[in-house]
């Protein structure tokens, strides 16, 4: 049985001939990707053209600067504008996090295709604080916030499933827990209403708790069956 909710199959790769391969792989069972573009060494403005080209599926484009938690290590002003250019490139989202300054320089426009995003690597934070990262999420009027946070107890998980209950009517709010505790919170938590969840593509080990959209399709599988 598919699974009945939107699987986002994140694309890395070193160098660009290396991404465009992985990117082609993932599209043969995905329809909508994650393109990492943090991950290419040596990324420039002029490639982003050559990612949407080579996409031709539902995409989110991501440029996380290391101090965000993501791969790029360059300058603040070169992300800037490369963030600001994927905003006019024809992608889906764009994933920016929360606290970057292109997020104040956004039009009304842009906003409509920006998935605010908060990570927390180390711990889950205690459900007031998740409740005020959220409001001060909302006050940018993004079209998707993403909560990630690593799960290290059961107790996060229901931190992060009573978040998640709390979405407003026809919000689009994504909420995962990272790590391998908060693993099956990537199928559970779509069931129960997130936006979207994500998966690796076949053979990549991106982070713990990522699962291949094979696998995840197996884990829905039994236990739907059960």
């Amino acid at each position: 049985m598919r699974m009945p909710f939107k699987v986002c199959t994140v694309v890395q790769g070193s160098t660009l001939p290396v991404f465009l391969r992985n990117l082609a792989a993932a599209k043969v069972d995905s329809t909508l990707v994650e393109l990492r573009a943090d991950s290419i060494k040596g990324f420039e403005e002029e490639d982003i053209n050559t990612l949407k080209k080579n996409a031709s599926v539902h995409s989110v484009f991501t440029f996380r600067h290391v101090k965000e938690g993501g791969l790029f290590t360059g300058e603040s002003k070169e992300q800037k504008s490369i963030l600001k250019t994927a905003f006019s490139s024809g992608f889906d989202y764009i994933d920016v996090s929360l606290g970057n300054p292109v997020v104040k320089q956004l039009s009304l426009k842009d906003k409509k295709k920006l998935l605010l995003s908060y990570h927390d690597y180390k711990a889950t934070p205690s459900a007031d604080k998740l409740e005020s990262i959220i409001d001060k999420m909302r006050k940018e009027s993004p079209a998707v916030i993403k909560i990630a946070t690593l799960v290290t107890s059961p107790k996060d998980v229901f931190v992060l499933a009573d978040l998640l209950k709390k979405k407003k009517d026809k919000e689009k709010l994504i909420v995962i827990g990272m790590g391998e505790m908060g693993k099956l919170t990537r199928i559970m938590f779509p069931v129960m209403g997130s936006y979207l969840t994500y998966a690796s593509a076949e053979g990549k080990k991106i982070a713990p708790g990522l699962m291949s959209f094979k696998e995840m399709q197996s884990i829905y599988n039994i236990i739907t069956k059960s």
